[in-house]
């Protein structure tokens, strides 16, 4: 019998895990829990690289193009809202409070450094991990190999991860409330980011926060 080596069967879009690291201690404390979010959609991880032609006398059919800057496209989140859960809506407040006049917030000019992070910064990395599915073994007690915490014992294969770098919200907003409705509040928030990264299986990086 010949076995199979080639893995044939792409990965599921829908078992991932987001994990928003804030990198401010204030704002860590202010939304705290926010690592730890479980959220139901997440869209907008691409990139374009702009455009440069210019034209050369003696090659008049076409004109050269060189790559310019590349732009990040806004990432959204969605997630269901909690009464006890807060977390996404202080990162909102958390950036603009200082305009108010407020003790805590940030004013995003990084002055100063402390423990070489700037005081006060809104900007936050965000880590998306895509796990294998469906996971076969005899054991039903499974948990995502970056949750240490869970009471689960058998850690699900992490396959793809994707990073988003210095991300904060362009955006945040709840679904309508209807009294004819039957459906559920919605929390949603764009971020804007300089960057992201995406690490196979198997690439250097692989699995680090």
């Amino acid at each position: 019998m010949t076995v199979q080596s080639l893995r044939t069967d792409p990965l599921r879009n829908f078992k991932f895990r987001v994990s928003i690291i804030p990198q401010d201690s204030e704002l860590l404390q202010l939304a705290e829990g926010i690592p730890n979010l479980g959220f139901a959609q997440m869209s907008g991880i691409a990139v374009t690289n702009e455009v440069i032609p210019y034209r050369e006398g003696g090659m008049n059919t076409h004109p050269h193009k060189m790559v310019g800057q590349s732009d990040f496209a806004p990432v959204s989140l969605a997630r269901g809202m909690f009464a006890n859960q807060s977390q996404l809506y202080k990162w909102q407040q958390f950036m603009h409070s200082w305009q108010g006049g407020f003790a805590l917030g940030s004013t995003g000019n990084g002055d100063g450094m402390e423990g070489g992070v700037a005081p006060s910064d809104y900007r936050c990395h965000v880590s998306v991990a895509v796990y294998d599915h469906p996971v076969t073994s005899s054991n039903d007690s499974y948990q995502y190999d970056s949750d240490p915490s869970a009471a689960s014992t058998v850690k699900l294969p992490k396959r793809l991860q994707v990073k988003l770098y210095n991300a904060w919200p362009g955006s945040y907003s709840i679904s309508d409330l209807n009294a004819g409705d039957n459906g559920i509040l919605i929390q949603q928030l764009q971020l804007h980011h300089e960057g992201f990264e995406i690490f196979w299986d198997g690439d250097d990086g692989f699995g680090e926060t």
